[in-house]
């Protein structure tokens, strides 16, 4: 449907476009993979499997946290997650798909708990049928399944069901995503509350990147595939990249970046400490016996390499066109 039949403001914008502006609050992506995106700065949370356990000591030893706990949707159990929960202390806990309203009800009880320890975490009850979501109080995000869980949200309900409430949009293409957004926020003839969109999940750019793609708002481009320099972790910024500037395009993404009541993180760059060979990765001189000492680099592949010289460090990173995580930031320069 084109915008141009949504009803405009005085200012000129389409309603639909002011309640989009409005309404995004985080926008999260879950990964397998076992590296941090360093996405924070785009204003993506980082995602936390708890099926994939190899995660859970490099995100519990990081000041950053956990931005969202997704459960193990293919053996729920509602205490080991639970566990998890207070391990991580999450931004955004999915705590589990609701097949009944017996389910519905238990994992009602287990989100009022976790609310009174930790009342600013957004916790979100996926319902798998019609009489869970019924059950579910308006005040609980619902998770509305979109993307390729056994059983996806239109499948057992309406957009009709989700309108007043507060959804995060579980799975699915950025397009995807969006055609949902559209069904349960546009204006209609019986003027029904739209949803509140405050979040949307997708981890099917990691797979992407692991055969050497990335993704775009005309397809998945796999230019990267055959060369040697791309690494998973410059395909997955390159999607990431792509999919905030179509979001930006549709008018959906937050306003405020995930740090703002927060010092900045910032990036203090490698040390000669972190040298594990003293030999000069481009000529294979003693770094440690130059008169300025080692030039200390790291890439995006996560090798920290040290050079004797400046001029070592700079035609090394030009003839293999490596791509330092920081740019100029990651060099260690001694004084």
């Amino acid at each position: 449907m084109s915008r141009s039949v949504y009803p405009t403001t005085s200012s000129g914008d389409t309603a639909l476009e002011v309640e989009r502006a409005r309404q995004a609050e985080y926008v999260a992506f879950l990964h397998r993979a076992p590296f941090v995106v360093d996405a924070a700065n785009m204003g993506f949370l980082t995602g936390y499997r708890e099926d994939c356990s190899y995660q859970q000591g490099q995100y519990l030893d990081l000041e950053v946290g956990v931005g969202m706990l997704d459960n193990d949707f293919r053996n729920p159990d509602l205490d080991r997650y639970i566990e998890r929960f207070r391990e991580c202390e999450p931004t955004v806990g999915v705590i589990g798909d609701a097949y009944s309203p017996e389910e519905a009800n238990e994992y009602v009880q287990a989100v009022r708990t976790l609310q009174e320890e930790y009342p600013d975490t957004e916790i979100i009850i996926a319902p798998k049928c019609r009489e869970a979501l019924d059950v579910i109080p308006d005040d609980i995000t619902l998770g509305y399944s979109c993307g390729a869980a056994d059983l996806l949200a239109h499948e057992f309900s309406d957009p009709a069901d989700w309108r007043g409430r507060r959804v995060h949009l579980l799975g699915g293409s950025p397009y995807k995503q969006l055609d949902v957004i559209e069904q349960l926020t546009r204006p209609t003839l019986t003027e029904d509350p739209p949803a509140q969109i405050v979040g949307v999940d997708w981890n099917g750019l990691h797979r992407g990147a692991q055969f050497g793609e990335f993704w775009t708002a005309d397809g998945w481009d796999d230019s990267g595939r055959d060369a040697d320099h791309v690494t998973v972790r410059k395909l997955v910024r390159h999607s990431l990249g792509r999919i905030k500037a179509f979001w930006q395009a549709q008018d959906v993404w937050p306003e405020s970046g995930p740090h703002d009541e927060n010092p900045p993180l910032e990036y203090e760059g490698p040390t000669p400490s972190d040298l594990e060979i003293v030999a000069c990765t481009a000529c294979e001189a003693n770094v440690w016996t130059t008169d300025r000492g080692p030039f200390v680099a790291e890439y995006d592949t996560g090798e920290v390499c040290g050079y004797c010289s400046y001029e070592c460090y700079f035609s090394h990173r030009t003839r293999n066109r490596l791509e330092e995580v920081h740019d100029e930031r990651s060099v260690f320069i001694p004084p």
